[in-house]
């Protein structure tokens, strides 16, 4: 029988987002003076802001969705709650090591650089009280070691302990 978990967690919007959602504020505020100065021209100014004002406003949203089965994992963005994009996929075989975040010697990882991260988690920190915690995966072997960092809850860590009982170190 197949083991399944999906999560998703809201992300900071890409700064390409928002840096377009700033210029489309504020060419419909640049619009206002040319309206009343040349009005054709300010009105081609305002529908254009406008137009990307309601196009870019959904690039917005973000999230990750993280769908788990059998211990392998898939990272996907969804953008706009409408597009979404593969990231990567980790396959439980591939997994070395299994550990918080928060723990010493991931932080220790992480700042020595040995291995080369990659941060799928949300805006905001997990909040270890409803059960979510920021979870570290170590994959790959000499020059082409990842760290991937993930923020899941108790429901699929239990389900990625069952399936990588060894090389977790995570004890809820």
């Amino acid at each position: 029988m197949d083991k399944y978990n999906e999560r998703l967690i809201e992300a900071k919007a890409p700064g390409s987002s928002i840096a377009l959602f700033a210029v489309a504020i504020l060419l419909v505020v640049i619009s206002i003076p040319f309206f009343f100065l040349v009005p054709a021209i300010g009105f081609l100014i305002m529908v254009g802001g406008i137009f990307m004002i309601t196009y870019v406003k959904d690039g917005l949203s973000n999230e990750y969705e993280y769908i788990i089965t059998n211990g392998d994992i898939e990272v996907a963005r969804v953008l706009a709650k409408k597009r979404r994009k593969n990231l990567v996929m980790i396959e439980s075989g591939q997994i070395n090591r299994l550990a918080l975040a928060t723990d010493e010697r991931v932080a220790n990882d992480i700042s020595i650089g040995k291995y080369k991260v990659k941060k799928y988690v949300g805006k905001n920190e997990p909040n270890k009280d409803e059960g979510e915690y920021r979870v570290a995966v170590f994959t790959g072997e000499g020059d082409s070691q990842q760290l991937f960092l993930l923020d899941l809850d108790a429901k699929c860590i239990d389900h990625l302990n069952s399936v990588v009982r060894s090389k977790s170190e995570i004890k809820l």
